[in-house]
């Protein structure tokens, strides 16, 4: 292995301490409706990385690959190590196009970044424990599901854990109550519920 392979290595293995997803990415000539359709057809999906101060790259992966990326995350805000072509560059998925009709993605938008650049994202909200209402004969209710945050790339959260196990009957776990992970904000405030323990 020789030094520049060795540092594109070193780069990846980096990479994928701070996410467990990777996809491999190659950088696209088609473009337009009609050759980016053709390209679907062959079961070949587009997309484009943007940001981090570099020029825009068209970039295309297979259907099956994206479909595994998508199935092992928790919601869409994904942290992504690409393999662009033996290149090591950490993304986050922004957008996903889908068409819902044949229940697939038609497009992938990514957002370059470095460990340091600061983003907004949402993280999925987990509930913790077992509600005291429901042996009284209530019924969890989870009304916020994704949360919007900001912070580091570093500091993304797998998600957010919130403990609903002391609410009563008709009681409710709001913002305010929720511990966020070090360095991570949210721009709900603290009256926001996330969720409630009601009467069937």
């Amino acid at each position: 292995m020789n030094s520049k392979q060795t540092i594109i290595s070193n780069k990846i293995e980096r990479h994928k301490k701070m996410t467990k997803h990777t996809l491999k990415v190659s950088k696209r000539e088609a473009v337009g409706t009609g050759k980016l359709n053709a390209l679907r057809a062959q079961d070949i999906i587009p997309g484009v990385i943007y940001g981090n101060g570099q020029e825009n790259i068209n970039v295309q992966a297979k259907a099956a690959d994206v479909r595994v990326l998508l199935n092992e995350a928790d919601n869409d805000s994904i942290l992504v190590n690409l393999d662009l072509d033996g290149k090591a560059v950490l993304a986050l998925v922004k957008d996903i196009q889908r068409n819902w009709l044949k229940d697939g993605v038609t497009h992938l938008d990514f957002q370059a970044v470095t460990p340091e650049t600061v983003v907004k994202t949402k993280v999925q909200v987990k509930l913790t424990g077992t509600p005291a209402g429901v042996a009284m004969g209530g019924q969890v209710s989870q009304i916020i599901y994704d949360l919007p945050v900001k912070c580091a790339v570093k500091d993304i959260p797998c998600c957010v854990k919130a403990d609903i196990s002391a609410l009563q009957l008709d009681e409710s776990l709001r913002m305010a109550q929720v511990e966020l992970p070090a360095n991570v904000t949210t721009p709900y405030n603290g009256t926001v519920v996330l969720a409630s323990v009601v009467k069937p």
